[in-house]
């Protein structure tokens, strides 16, 4: 017994007398659809394989039945039988062909198509061999043997007779191009032989009434896109260092602009649409609460990128922080050091905090110099190069977080990943920022060191 959506389903329910059973079922991947475009067109040209298709398979196999010989859903509307339609069609087509591309093997949909079609039980009637399989695939789109899911990986298939444009390119390719017509009708013709040919050699049991998606997909679940943990160690309008103005700030640290005269936007945001745009999603964390994870040895939940603001590093608690993270050596958190040579007040102090840069931040600015083409960056001097630069950081932090060693789930807690200090109680460095009596958001409370908090 099965359950869905409430419903108790039995699987060896009959179906009604009379339904027609097809040669084949056309199993494919939705094409993402345009704005108002529905889905009929968006799958033109599958639609023309199986029109194609049909035709060979008919003459080929001497179908003389009133419907086609083939089954696929182009015209059917969600909400209008569509389940039932193709819950009924996987249940008594004779093979299964599906169409082999990236977004096939995403899609949820197909891999249950998939599933409830190889419930059924096969039967070979040429004996000898090994297990019988009524599975027909095509190579739509070329897919890279190592992004076939194992399923379909486990498949003795050869595609030798359908030509060698079609091993090379894929069926599409071949049905678009004008200049590959007589490759497409030679592959269209040789698989509807293989059709008509794993049709008569097997046996296919038909299968009980059960809906489709109530099958688990035979495809792994897509990886989630990974996370990344964005920072920023900079000066608030509220605590500034001597010699620095308020122009380039916000209340908060993540509010800072580091490039004068381009959008009101600050730098923490721009990172996360752009990492966005890389395939990334993206947070924005407070910088406090991500060191205080990494010097308590917290394992990582995923990779990171610092946006560090130099002249912040005039404030002595700041830099010590700073330090002390950079000593843990967190491998998994790429650098970035927005700097602008059009400010004037950046100009005046640029050897001064360029020192102090590389006496605080030595393990990260190391790793950052080796990895990902950046070596020789020192600063990030425009906009334009922080938004070219940022993609290689954040995937060579990617990288550094997947080459760590995974946690053993019987271990007791130890050291961190990268060989820094073991767990211990996580500092509050929000307790320590009022030291002395000072409090951060109150601007007239006095800055021991005179620096930003």
């Amino acid at each position: 017994m099965q359950h869905r959506s409430g419903v108790r389903v039995t699987d060896q329910e009959g179906w009604d007398e009379g339904i027609p059973r097809p040669i084949f079922f056309l199993s494919y991947a939705h094409s993402p659809r345009g704005a108002g475009r529905p889905r009929s067109v968006s799958n033109l040209w599958e639609a023309r394989l199986f029109r194609d298709l049909c035709d060979a398979v008919t003459d080929l196999s001497g179908w003389d039945e009133n419907e086609p010989p083939g089954f696929m859903d182009s015209g059917l509307n969600v909400g209008e039988g569509w389940s039932d339609r193709i819950s009924e069609a996987l249940a008594h087509c004779r093979v299964f062909v599906p169409l082999y591309s990236v977004h096939y093997f995403k899609s949820q949909a197909c891999g249950q198509e998939w599933a409830a079609f190889t419930s059924r039980e096969v039967l070979s009637v040429t004996p000898g061999g090994g297990a019988p399989s009524a599975v027909v695939p095509v190579q739509w789109v070329m897919v890279p043997e190592k992004r076939l899911p194992p399923v379909a990986k486990a498949l003795q298939f050869d595609h030798q007779a359908f030509g060698e444009r079609y091993r090379t390119e894929g069926m599409q390719p071949l049905l678009k191009l004008n200049s590959f017509r007589s490759d497409y009708q030679l592959a269209v013709y040789r698989l509807a032989q293989r059709i008509v040919e794993v049709a008569e050699r097997h046996r296919v049991r038909i299968g009980g009434r059960r809906d489709f998606q109530d099958y688990d997909s035979v495809f792994p679940a897509p990886e989630p896109r990974r996370t990344l943990r964005i920072s920023v160690a900079a000066c608030d309008v509220n605590h500034l260092p001597d010699g620095r103005s308020r122009q380039s700030y916000g209340t908060a640290p993540h509010d800072w602009r580091p490039f004068p005269g381009g959008s009101n936007e600050g730098i923490a945001r721009r990172a996360a649409a752009l990492a966005k745009e890389w395939e990334f999603h993206a947070s924005i964390e407070p910088f406090e609460e991500e060191a205080a994870r990494v010097l308590a040895g917290e394992r990582p939940e995923a990779p990171g990128l610092l946006l560090l603001d130099r002249w912040a590093l005039l404030d002595a608690r700041l830099r010590e922080t700073l330090q002390r993270l950079d000593a843990c050596n967190p491998t998994w958190v790429g650098l970035m050091e927005p700097w602008s040579a059009d400010d004037p007040e950046c100009t005046t102090r640029q050897e001064e905090l360029r020192d102090l840069a590389q006496q605080t931040m030595v393990n990260l600015r190391s790793h950052r110099e080796q990895r990902a083409r950046l070596r020789g960056v020192d600063v990030i001097s425009s906009m334009d190069e922080f938004e070219s630069v940022l993609p290689h950081v954040a995937l060579s932090a990617m990288r550094a977080f997947e080459d760590l060693e995974p946690p053993d789930p019987g271990a007791p807690p130890g050291p961190a990943p990268n060989g820094g200090p073991p767990p211990a109680p996580r500092p509050n460095l929000r307790d320590e920022r009022f030291k002395n009596g000072h409090d951060p958001d109150d601007p007239s409370s006095p800055s021991p060191g005179g620096g930003t908090p």
